[in-house]
């Protein structure tokens, strides 16, 4: 069973999260959504929540979801685009009366009063633990879907603990007394990862000498996750979503079928969605296993929660009394964290061999390679990244030297407090809402309605 990290009682966790949702209707169809904090698809599928049935629009066009800040709109990869006005946006906060218009079908979009959900106060799920309301919302999701039968798809970057949290919603289910077996699907040709699954019977191939029962087989009553699923052929598709339509297996090079009782979780790195859209995963296979899907949020996007994450790594690795000096912090927050978790644990086991008299000082541990981050040097990048990038090195460095004081940050940077609080706002951090609130993503973002914090080309084109 997977420890369970207890925060320190000093650590303020919100146990309701305030969100702004509203209303979509969609024109030609006569159909309305109400947006509240559950996860959303609009697209030509019938199976989405929103169906806007037009050639122009993709299967699985875009999500809208309720958060703090307003509905967040994202496209999913969608053919013809995302547009909110006349801009075309990958990611937009809804906060004001406006059409959106996917492919050549509009909806209309109208706020209403925010509302309060429960997310409860768990702080910790498997290897993951933090106080942000994302992560918040992330364990209360798992902690109720886990110990149901529902098929979950755990998205999230390379790092961030996919494999950790697939296997405690495992044993936070009824099967957790029975087998837990995963697959790497990226790791296997198809001849092999069908062997792997399906097993084979005597005969069925040159050297299959005995029969081989397969991991469906062999986890029967368990839980069987599949990592990487986005990476599977469209031959293996075929074949898994046939298994799971059916609870039938049949071994290679066998006529005999066998019922098997599993539940199935998966994991990817990639957009499934856009996959979908993009015609290299296939649409009833992407209903079938995304009956519930939570993303892991990357570290850059709550490096609030970095000293407590590092507690807790020491925690695991068996060094609880060794503690995180301000300098250590500062130099963590000035990273961009491309590993994610897993690279910070990486770090932090270095930076313990070095560590003397009980303090964790990567400055000591590991010089000027960490503060490096594999980020190319400043005189690399053109003028405008450049200067992004020191600008967040900067703030982040700000931040943890003067413990998050907004004051302390704006006499030393000799700056208005809301310039810092809107740089702050920029890199993933709210200082000003207090306990609960929605951190801003650095990825973000086109505000409709509201004076945007910072838009990227990439995110939104006229």
């Amino acid at each position: 069973m997977t420890r369970q990290f207890e925060v320190e009682a000093t650590v303020p966790v919100a146990e309701r999260l305030t969100v702004r949702g509203g209303q979509l209707a969609a024109v030609s169809e006569g159909r309305t959504l109400v947006v509240g904090a559950e996860r959303l698809r609009i697209g030509r599928a019938p199976q989405c929540e929103l169906v806007l049935d037009h050639p122009t629009v993709s299967a699985v066009h875009a999500e809208v979801q309720a958060t703090p800040v307003g509905v967040r709109l994202l496209d999913l990869g969608s053919r013809n685009g995302t547009f909110v006005g006349d801009a075309r946006v990958v990611e937009a906060y809804l906060t004001t009366p406006c059409e959106i218009r996917c492919g050549n079908r509009i909806a209309r979009f109208w706020p209403e009063a925010p509302e309060q959900i429960a997310i409860g106060n768990k702080v910790a799920f498997a290897g993951l633990v933090g106080t942000t309301p994302e992560m918040l919302t992330v364990f209360s999701t798992l902690d109720r879907f886990a110990a149901t039968n529902l098929s979950i798809v755990i998205t999230g970057e390379t790092g961030t603990g996919k494999d950790r949290v697939a296997r405690a919603i495992h044993d936070a289910s009824g099967r957790h007394g029975k087998p837990f077996l995963a697959i790497n699907c990226a790791a296997m040709p198809d001849a092999l990862l069908e062997d792997e699954l399906f097993g084979h019977a005597r005969g069925a191939f040159t050297g299959a000498e005995r029969e081989r029962s397969g991991l469906l087989v062999e986890a029967d009553g368990g839980t069987v996750f599949f990592d990487e699923v986005a990476e599977m052929s469209a031959a293996m598709q075929a074949k898994l979503l046939r298994v799971l339509e059916n609870g039938e297996v049949r071994p290679i090079g066998s006529e005999r079928m066998r019922r098997v009782d599993v539940r199935t979780l998966f994991a990817t790195h990639a957009d499934l969605a856009e996959a979908v859209n993009r015609k290299r995963f296939r649409e009833d296979l992407y209903f079938r296993i995304a009956q519930v899907t939570v993303e892991i949020p990357p570290l850059r996007r709550r490096l609030q929660d970095l000293r407590l994450i590092v507690q807790h790594i020491l925690e695991d690795l068996g060094h609880p009394e060794v503690t995180l000096d301000e300098a250590g912090l500062a130099l963590l927050m000035t990273r961009s964290w491309p590993g994610n978790v897993r690279e910070l644990r990486s770090v932090v086991s270095v930076a313990l061999v070095g560590s003397r008299g009980g303090v964790l000082s990567f400055q000591d541990a590991l010089g000027s390679a960490l503060a490096a981050d594999k980020i190319a040097p400043l005189e690399t990048m053109t003028y405008d990244e450049a200067k992004r990038e020191f600008r967040r090195r900067y703030y982040m460095g700000l931040y943890a030297a003067c413990r998050g004081n907004v004051t302390q940050m704006a006499r030393r940077a000799g700056k208005q407090r809301l310039t810092v609080r809107e740089a702050l706002r920029e890199m993933s951090i709210d200082v000003d809402s207090g306990p609960g609130a929605q951190p801003i993503s650095e990825d973000s973002t086109v505000h409709v309605g509201t004076e945007p914090p910072g838009v990227s080309p990439s995110r939104a084109t006229k």
